[in-house]
């Protein structure tokens, strides 16, 4: 049996770990409406702090809805948006001392219609974006046994090891998405051995296509699509949001209809991976607030 990896002993790794220790124990110290609380006005504070990140999600919201805001607008929703990450942050915190306490704050549609596609046989690719309190709702998809998520790691090698960390106090499964043959590989093998496999999609890819999202190019990852084609698993959307009592809801939408007869047309591809962008985009325009507006996600195309 193969063991498991060990964690770094270097001293950098180690003060990480004892203040994520010393954060999630206190946190779980605390209510979480306290945590929410407590998350909403370090992150107004972060973001007079952070001032390159707050620059980033200036410029998407200006890029995003011109003139639509004005300047005052946009640094209410950029500092707002910043609370709301770091609330999310605290709530996770939160958690990971009291897990068993998740379902009375988490609910989850439509998992009867992903139960029902699931029994096809052909597995499952789950693709979100990052909305709500998506490291949760990575935790609720996760609960399903068959689930696995690909997932990037952060450069700093430190921090991916926090991570890892972290993914083993709840059991998450992970597909590193590189390198991307070997992604690939383990990707399709789970898909056709009837699987879910999860896809965050919202992120910039330079290696991807260019497609419209929120009015503006980005280059976005062809990978949950290219999945779907290859190995005749349905697509299916699921996305989070934060409601105005704080909870939190996790919905999986109908199978996303595509075409399956072009796997290897660029052009076609290029339409599904659109069509995806387009579905996240419904949820980011309905709860804006609740959207990761400080990555870079327009950066290609802009240069």
């Amino acid at each position: 049996m193969t063991q498991p990896k060990a964690y770094p002993t270097n001293s950098r790794f180690r003060i990480f770990y004892f203040v994520l220790r010393t954060v999630i124990f206190f946190a779980g110290m605390l209510p979480r409406r306290a945590c929410l609380a407590l998350g909403r006005g370090l992150g107004h504070l972060v973001f007079k702090l952070m001032k390159p990140r707050a620059q980033v999600t200036l410029d998407n919201l200006k890029l995003v809805y011109g003139d639509a805001l004005t300047q005052k607008q946009r640094h209410r929703m950029a500092s707002g948006n910043f609370a709301h990450l770091s609330a999310m942050f605290f709530e996770c915190f939160h958690f990971l001392a009291h897990m068993e306490k998740l379902d009375g704050y988490l609910t989850v549609r439509g998992q009867d219609q992903l139960e029902a596609i699931l029994a096809q046989g052909k597995g499952a690719v789950v693709f979100s974006g990052h909305m709500g309190n998506f490291l949760l709702m990575i935790v609720a998809v996760c609960r399903i046994p068959i689930t696995k998520f690909i997932f990037r790691d952060p450069s700093d090698k430190d921090a991916s090891e926090i991570y890892r960390w972290l993914r083993a106090q709840q059991n998450l499964s992970v597909i590193a998405d590189n390198p991307r043959h070997r992604c690939a590989y383990f990707a399709n093998a789970h898909l056709r051995s009837g699987g879910l496999l999860g896809i965050l999609i919202d992120q910039v890819e330079t290696g991807g296509v260019y497609v419209d999202f929120m009015g503006q190019k980005a280059g976005s990852t062809v990978g949950a699509a290219k999945l779907a084609l290859i190995s005749g698993a349905p697509l299916v959307p699921c996305f989070c949001v934060r409601k105005p009592d704080s909870t939190l809801e996790v919905t999986f939408g109908p199978e996303f209809v595509i075409p399956r007869d072009c796997p290897d047309d660029p052009e076609c591809l290029a339409e599904i991976v659109g069509n995806m962008n387009k579905e996240v985009e419904k949820w980011v325009r309905q709860y804006p607030e609740q959207w990761l507006w400080g990555h870079r996600r327009w950066r290609q195309w802009r240069k």
